[in-house]
Formats: C-alpha cells, sequence, structure tokens
C-alpha cells in the first residue's frame, strides 16, 4: 500500500474543501491531496470520521493506495477553493451553505447543465467556475473510490476575478489526474451535456448498454433525433462533429452502463433533471420545439416514482 502523507505537500499548498462524499468527491479530494490541504465535506459524520481515520483508498488497476486526508461536516470559512461536488438536485442546499460563508473561490463539478439555472441570477461574493469531469468513478465505501476509467477534469470561469488563482492551484497536477481550463464554459459543458442526454436517459429507459445505441439500427435512429432536437437547442457549432463524438463515445464505453441506467437500477434518484430538464426548460422559454426530450423526461421521471 502507498501512502501520501501531508509531510509531501509543499509549501505553495492551499486549502481545498471538497463538498460532497460521493464517487467524484472522493477521487478529487485523493489526487488534489498530493500537493494541497484537502477537506472532504460531508452530510454524514460516519463518513466524516472514516476519512480522518482511515484516509481516502484508492483502487486504480488492481492498485491500492491511500492518500491523508480531512474531514468536516459543516462549510466553513477559510478555504482558498470549494469544489462543488454534489449532484444538481443537491445543490440548492449547497447554495445556501455558500451565503454563510465569506467569499472564495467555488468550481461547480455537476453533470449536466440544470445548475446553470440556480447560479446564473445568484448574487454572491464568490468567484464562481464551471467544470466537467470525464473520469470514470465508483464510490466503495465512505472512504474508498475505484478510478474506473481515465480522463480530466476541465474548467473555465463563469463569474470570477481570480481565475488565476485556480490555475496557480491546478498546476502539475498528478499524471492521472489532469486538469485543463477552457476559455468558454458555455461550449465546454454544451460538449459534455450532448453526449450525456443522446445516451444515459435511453439506456436508462431501454435498459441496455451504451454499446447497443450504435450497434442496433432503431436505437441509432431514435438516439440521432434527440441529438437534432438537443443540438437545435443548444446551438451548437458543428453539428457532425458533436453527433460523431456521441456515437464515438458509445463505441469506446460499449460494455458500460450509464450513470442514469445504475441510478434506475438501484432504485435511486436520477440525474434527469440537470441533464434533460435544462434543455426541456430552455425549449419552453425560447419557444423550441421540442418532442423527444419532454417524453424522455417524463418516462425517467416516472421509473424514479417505480
Amino acid at each position: 500500500m502507498i501512502i501520501w502523507k501531508n509531510a509531501d505537500i509543499g509549501c505553495d499548498s492551499v486549502k481545498i474543501g471538497i463538498i460532497g462524499g460521493g464517487a467524484v468527491g472522493l477521487l478529487c479530494a485523493y489526487y488534489l491531496s498530493s500537493r494541497h490541504q484537502v477537506t472532504v465535506i460531508t452530510r454524514r459524520t460516519e463518513q466524516a470520521d472514516a476519512i480522518n481515520s482511515g484516509g481516502i483508498r484508492l483502487l486504480k488497476d488492481g492498485i491500492e493506495c491511500t492518500a491523508a486526508c480531512r474531514a468536516q461536516t459543516g462549510l466553513t470559512s477559510g478555504f482558498d477553493l470549494l469544489i462543488a461536488a454534489v449532484k444538481q438536485h443537491q445543490l440548492s442546499a449547497v447554495l445556501r451553505d455558500l451565503e454563510t460563508i465569506k467569499g472564495t473561490n467555488v468550481l461547480f463539478l455537476q453533470n449536466g447543465m440544470g445548475h446553470i439555472h440556480d447560479i446564473k441570477d445568484w448574487h454572491t461574493d464568490h468567484s464562481l467556475y464551471a467544470g466537467t469531469v470525464e473520469h470514470g468513478a465508483k464510490k466503495i465505501s465512505d472512504h474508498a473510490v475505484e478510478h474506473t476509467g481515465a480522463g480530466a477534469v476541465r474548467w473555465s470561469v463563469f463569474s470570477a476575478s481570480r481565475p488565476e488563482t485556480l490555475k496557480s492551484i491546478f498546476s502539475g497536477m498528478h499524471r492521472d489526474f489532469p486538469v485543463y481550463d477552457e476559455n468558454d464554459w458555455y461550449r465546454l459543458l454544451t460538449g459534455k451535456l450532448i453526449i450525456n442526454v443522446c445516451i444515459n436517459p435511453l439506456t436508462a429507459l431501454l435498459r441496455v448498454k451504451n454499446g447497443e445505441l450504435v450497434t442496433n439500427d432503431a436505437y441509432k435512429k431514435y438516439m440521432r433525433n434527440v441529438f437534432e432536437e438537443a443540438e437545435t437547442i443548444l446551438g451548437l457549432a458543428d453539428r457532425e462533429k458533436a453527433w460523431n463524438k456521441v456515437c464515438e463515445v458509445c463505441r469506446l464505453t460499449e460494455k458500460n452502463h450509464s450513470s442514469m441506467l445504475v441510478d434506475i437500477m438501484a432504485g435511486r434518484r436520477t440525474e434527469a433533471d440537470a441533464i434533460i430538464g435544462y434543455l426541456v426548460k430552455e425549449a419552453e422559454s425560447r419557444g423550441l420545439p421540442a418532442v423527444h426530450l419532454p417524453f424522455l423526461h417524463r418516462s425517467i421521471k416516472a421509473l424514479e416514482r417505480n
């Protein structure tokens, strides 16, 4: 077992708070703690105690490592960066907590774009950033996570006055956890949203693995219908490039179950509101035609209730 001790943290380290102890939160905390002082902010005392006593365990390619990390159950001031790694439907409580602390840098790492409706008119002293996570991660226990797929974290300024702070914090990250800054938050988020909205709801509704959306002609045709409806709403710059990327992701993850399907099978609330709901609201507010997306949204919400 390899242990990263706090003694390895350099003098240029900063204090980072990870809001959320799910798979993404634990993954970020593990890698960021190699260079910075990281605290996981959880809802449950049991999880905070587990992290404080045993650190965060990471399993990757059959190798297990442990990183020393702190945890607490309440949000406090004093962090140079806060990373909101909760699901979109949990974000309203986080925003209320953020209003009680001094202004700092806040990076939102939610799937979909439903949270944009929550923060675009939010009057706050915080500098806000939006990001995406391309890694595959699976939570094993309260303080253990499996890194199931290599990717990257990408972020962009949403409403900020000091983006150079984030650039400094994320410089020289671990080779297995690269972090890139992008110029356009809308282009960054829509690039991932178009993939999620084409794959997640259809696999959840049809109960199939990702690859079947491109190997089954009927499924692929319906996915194209969903794509064209979403693409019109988002106004993507290169339609065919985006469609090819959707198909490529289906092929690269052909044996995977989408996160939405996993949530449905586990009886958990999905991220349908964040992924599909955002597009449905945008279509309604702008008077754009949408048939497939409202159907998928209602269908997934019905499966949640069942």
